[in-house]
């Protein structure tokens, strides 16, 4: 039976497709909230997609996950929910949902054990991608699946 051989560019080095995962933890304590805002906001939640198959090591012996900020997301009290009106549910929106965010490094051990919980409307597995990197780059790809993600939420 022959072998085969997989052909790879000098200039490449082979990689394993991008195992995509989209990822929301709470944040709330970044952000200063207004005292009359305070007893509406149950939480904020981070939202982030990262490839699974992509660690780094951030000058440290412990692998970290490097996450891509795709939106904040404001997580009302279900007393808020049936108080307030339209008007004033999108003005608490406005005020901290875009406020913009950083990309982050996050240990793998940390997202891993979020994985495993499987805790409801935390994390997210689209799976591996169909296009090849001949096709377009690892940094392409996740920008078309950052596009993707912000404007079509899956948490």
């Amino acid at each position: 039976m022959p072998m085969l051989e997989v052909s790879v560019p000098r200039n490449r080095s082979r990689r394993l497709p991008i195992d995509a995962y989209v990822v929301a933890f709470s944040e709330v304590d970044h952000y200063q909230i207004r005292e009359e805002d305070r007893p509406h906001i149950q939480d904020i939640r981070g939202v982030y997609l990262f490839d699974r198959h992509e660690r780094t090591f951030c000058c440290e012996m412990t692998p970290s996950y490097w996450l891509i900020h795709l939106y904040d997301e404001v997580v009302l009290t279900p007393e808020a929910q049936e108080a307030l009106d339209e008007l004033e549910k999108d003005t608490i929106y406005q005020e901290y949902e875009y406020c913009g965010g950083d990309d982050i490094y996050v240990h793998c051990h940390t997202i891993d054990g979020m994985i495993e919980a499987d805790k409801p409307n935390t994390v997210y597995h689209y799976g591996w991608t169909a296009v090849r990197y001949r096709d377009s780059d690892h940094e392409e790809q996740m920008e078309g699946l950052r596009e993707h993600f912000c404007c079509n939420h899956c948490l």
